[in-house]
């Protein structure tokens, strides 16, 4: 069957609010009960608007919400939400003094969103390997070499810095403020392991025609100590053309010149990302601080904001099979089905946005939708300042580092000159998360052995690239891959993270259940949980979407299963396995359908229990009561046969209940 993947999305939060929404009803009516004697108070006419995050939309009520292509919502934009969802935080836009309810979830989501970015943060440093792996392989695939590719020795490659410089990063002198955050942390140091490449690349240009052997003693060296190449910033290329150029000599290795040893070699060689560059780029897509203090022109920051566009069209894009769920991961539907170029068109909303970013950052302001759009002057320095005191360790926890930079946000909202607002910026700072890791990654260093390997195999096509998006026109499948693959690695980490809340939200309602049915059976259900959870768990690529969203679904599915009416005989047997009526799952179900006729079912404003939840509880509960006490179930069974090694054979029984 066909999963449509917005509506199984939407029905993971319907079923991941209805437990929660039990839970409350479940500790109002509780709390009631105990006051013995006590009468309802008068109903508030009023009630809680709850905003459902996985559906977008507010239940009980008709809400225009204002949309660009900026927020066009992604695979990793509703996992989001449902994390939010799933660990008890409402996305709702309150921050009220005087209601003590709403503060505490107003600051129990913002603990969650920081728990979030810390476990992004953290996982940077799980990173690098899967990313030297992924490059390699994508620059591979995208040369159109085997893997037994050879390069020529000796020959001269002319590259242009432009073709590999997309963000202009060669232009800004390492001693800057902008700089220190934009390169490597390291000091320029030759042969160190892993040696800053990035600051190499500016240091040639700033020696016109000197090769790299003549500064250093030696050609570029990668891990093994063979030499990979030699590298010289000339402003003519071998056929007299006029530009700015990298003259390459490719080194003969002498364990062969194959080209995919070249590659492992050079980039073991280097830091493929720098986490102060992660954090410049991610911070100057929500600010422009970046840009700003650069002093950026028109025409860059419009590239910018045009490549943050087509990611974030890639992030929206499901790897699955055409019409169904493909469990084996065979038959997925492949990246370059999904992109031609009318993918890389602007619309005029597009246009519409992109103008309105840069006209912000040329005026030094910012907009938030949390505080309705209101421009709020930046202050690039404060940011900058706050990036360059990340100070990230090899080979130490980075526990303080991390620290910091989960806390980056503030640098940016605790600006005097936005009082009294009080903005969350975090939800914002998690979703651009994983752009900011493929700007980092697409630098320079990583772009050049790309270029070497194509002008080594008679592929002029890199030097006629004149900008990222030119980059993401000629070379999509490596930018398409490389960019979706990064973006399932984060859509792994807060899926592993919605799977465990589910699970706990599981074993909690189930203890509400095991007062209801004897220990036993509830600890077969536990068990089953984790078992079943553990066969699931296994999703071979976090780019299929309908995959994720099954496993979701099973998982919530524990609390429902029911057969048809219609069952056949042999089957019906099982039904001795069955859990039998829970009022429990009445309750869920009814919070379900109420729901969906936008009946309000969360507290009043003040934080106190919704009485008519808790009425609709006490009820189903007394009948449940009356249930087990009286009731009763009267059947006829047709004459069974029997068999010759004297077994009775199975038939069927019909009653009524009384």
């Amino acid at each position: 069957m066909a999963i449509d993947i917005d509506e199984g999305y939407k029905a993971i939060g319907d079923e991941i609010t209805k437990n929660k929404i039990y839970k409350q009803v479940s500790r109002d009516y509780k709390r009631l009960k105990k006051k013995s004697g006590d009468t309802f108070e008068k109903k508030k006419s009023k009630i809680t608007k709850r905003y459902n995050a996985a559906a977008g939309v507010v239940t009980g009520t008709t809400q225009n919400i204002k949309k660009s292509l900026k927020e066009a919502s992604t695979q990793l934009d509703k996992l989001f939400e449902l994390s939010l969802l799933s660990a008890d935080d409402q996305l709702e836009n309150v921050f009220d003094s005087l209601n003590p309810e709403k503060l505490r979830k107003y600051e129990k989501g913002k603990k969650t969103k920081k728990y979030l970015i810390k476990t992004f943060i953290t996982a940077l440093t799980q990173l690098k390997p899967k990313l030297i792996e992924l490059i390699q392989e994508e620059i591979i695939n995208a040369a159109g070499c085997s893997q037994d590719q050879t390069y020529t020795p000796g020959q001269d490659l002319y590259l242009r810095v432009q073709s590999i410089d997309f963000l202009g990063q060669l232009k800004t002198d390492p001693d800057t403020p902008v700089g220190k955050i934009s390169y490597e942390p390291l000091t320029l140091s030759y042969p160190q392991i892993p040696f800053a490449m990035n600051k190499e690349l500016y240091n040639r240009i700033q020696n016109i025609n000197q090769p790299f052997s003549v500064q250093y003693g030696s050609q570029y060296q990668g891990l093994s100590t063979q030499q990979l190449f030699d590298i010289t910033y000339v402003e003519q290329d071998g056929s007299g053309n006029v530009g700015n150029f990298y003259r390459i000599n490719l080194a003969n290795r002498v364990t062969g010149n194959r080209i995919k040893e070249f590659l492992k070699d050079y980039f073991k060689s280097i830091e493929v990302i720098d986490f102060k560059n992660i954090f410049a780029n991610l911070m100057n897509m929500l600010t422009g601080a970046i840009s700003i203090k650069k002093g950026d022109g028109s025409d860059d920051m419009t590239a910018f904001y045009k490549i943050f566009l087509f990611m974030q069209r890639i992030f929206g894009l499901c790897f699955d099979s055409r019409t169904e769920i493909d469990v084996s991961g065979t038959a997925k539907t492949s990246e370059l089905d999904l992109i031609d170029d009318s993918f890389f068109e602007l619309t005029e909303i597009d246009i519409n946005f992109i103008d309105q970013q840069v006209s912000n950052i040329l005026n030094g302001v910012a907009e938030f939708t949390e505080c309705d759009n209101v421009k709020l002057p930046i202050r690039p320095d404060a940011i900058i300042d706050a990036i360059d005191n990340i100070v990230f360790v090899p080979g130490s926890n980075n526990k303080g580092a991390i620290d910091d930079a989960t806390n980056l946000p503030n640098a940016l909202t605790q600006n005097p000159d936005w009082a009294p607002l009080q903005i969350n910026i975090d939800a914002d700072f998690l979703k651009e998360f994983p752009k900011s890791v493929v700007f980092a990654l697409l630098s320079p260093k990583v772009i050049l052995p790309f270029g070497i390997v194509l002008l080594s195999v008679g592929n002029n096509n890199i030097n006629n690239i004149n900008s990222y998006v030119d980059f993401a026109k000629n070379f999509k499948s490596l930018f398409t891959k490389v960019v979706s693959k990064i973006g399932a690695i984060f859509v792994k980490i807060v899926f592993d993270i919605i799977k465990k809340d589910i699970i706990d939200n599981i074993k909690s309602t189930i203890a509400d259940i095991k007062s209801e049915k004897n220990k036993k059976r509830v600890a077969i259900i536990l068990a089953l949980i984790e078992i079943i959870t553990t066969i699931a768990k296994i999703i071979k690529d976090y780019r299929e979407c309908k995959n994720v969203i099954q496993e979701l679904q099973n998982l919530l599915r524990l609390l429902s299963k029911s057969f048809g009416d219609d069952v056949p005989l042999p089957l019906l047997l099982a039904s001795k396995f069955l859990d039998g009526f829970s009022a429990t799952r009445a309750n869920i179900n009814i919070i379900g359908e109420f729901e969906k006729l936008g009946i309000p079912t969360g507290p009043l404003p003040d934080g106190s229990p919704n009485e008519f939840m808790v009425a609709v509880k006490a009820i189903v509960d007394g009948i449940d009561s009356e249930e087990a006490q009286n009731g009763k179930v009267q059947v006829a069974c047709e004459g069974f046969s029997v068999t010759p090694i004297g077994v009775t054979t199975p038939g069927f029984c019909y009653g009524k209940k009384l």
